[in-house]
C-alpha cells in the first residue's frame, strides 16, 4: 500500500491563493487598453510568480485560456444556468439561457474579445469550440422539451446556438442595445421561430 499524499492546508491554501493571482493577472493583461502581450511571460511577471509556476498549474497558454474561462464563466453568472433547466416551461428556459449568454458576454467584454481572439489564433486551442458545443447541446436539451419538439431540431439548435453566440452578441449591442435588450430581441426572434 502506497503512503496516502499529505498536503496541509496551508499548502492547499497557498496554491489556490497562487492560482487566483495568475488568472487576476492574465484578466488584468487581456484587459489594459491598446492590448497587452498576452504571454506565459508577462502573466507570470504581473503576478509576481515564476514562469514554471504558471505553466505548473495550468500546464501551458491553452490551458490558462480555459481556466480564465471558466473564471470569467462563473463571474459572469453561468452559475445560473441550471435555472433553465428546472423551468417548468421550456420556452421560459431558453429565455433565461439566452440571459445568461448575453450577460455573461456582457459582464467583460473586452476581455472576453480578446480571449476569443486569442483561441482563434491558437490552433493548440480547443476549448472554445468545446464550449459552443456544450451551449449547443444545453439548448438541443430544452428545444426536446417542447411540446410538440421541432422537427428539425438540429437546424433550430444550430440557429439558436449562433444567436446566443458573443459574436451575435456583439453584433446586437453594436446599435446601442445593452445585454437585456439583445437578450429580449433573440428570444422574441426565438419564439416566433418556434411557432
Amino acid at each position: 500500500m502506497s503512503p496516502r499524499p499529505y498536503q496541509s492546508e496551508a499548502r492547499s491554501s497557498a496554491t489556490r491563493e497562487t492560482r487566483s493571482r495568475v488568472l487576476e493577472a492574465a484578466r488584468t493583461l487581456l484587459s489594459r487598453p491598446g492590448g497587452a502581450t498576452f504571454t506565459i511571460d508577462a502573466v507570470a511577471e504581473l503576478a509576481d510568480v515564476a514562469r514554471m509556476t504558471v505553466y505548473h498549474q495550468f500546464g501551458s497558454k491553452p490551458g490558462l485560456i480555459a481556466a480564465l474561462s471558466d473564471d470569467l464563466a462563473s463571474r459572469g453568472g453561468i452559475g445560473r444556468l441550471p435555472e433553465a433547466f428546472m423551468a417548468p416551461d421550456p420556452m421560459a428556459g431558453l429565455e433565461i439561457l439566452i440571459h445568461v449568454f448575453m450577460h455573461l458576454w456582457e459582464s467583460e467584454r473586452l476581455v472576453v474579445q480578446r480571449l476569443r481572439a486569442l483561441s482563434a489564433l491558437d490552433p493548440d486551442f480547443t476549448d472554445h469550440e468545446d464550449r459552443n458545443q456544450r451551449r449547443r447541446h444545453a439548448i438541443t436539451v430544452l428545444l426536446r422539451r417542447l411540446s410538440p419538439p421541432p422537427r428539425d431540431i438540429d437546424d433550430k439548435a444550430d440557429l439558436l446556438t449562433a444567436m446566443t453566440s458573443f459574436e451575435s452578441y456583439e453584433t446586437l449591442i453594436a446599435s446601442g442595445r445593452d445585454a437585456d435588450g439583445a437578450a429580449r430581441l433573440i428570444s422574441t426572434a426565438i419564439r416566433r421561430l418556434l411557432v
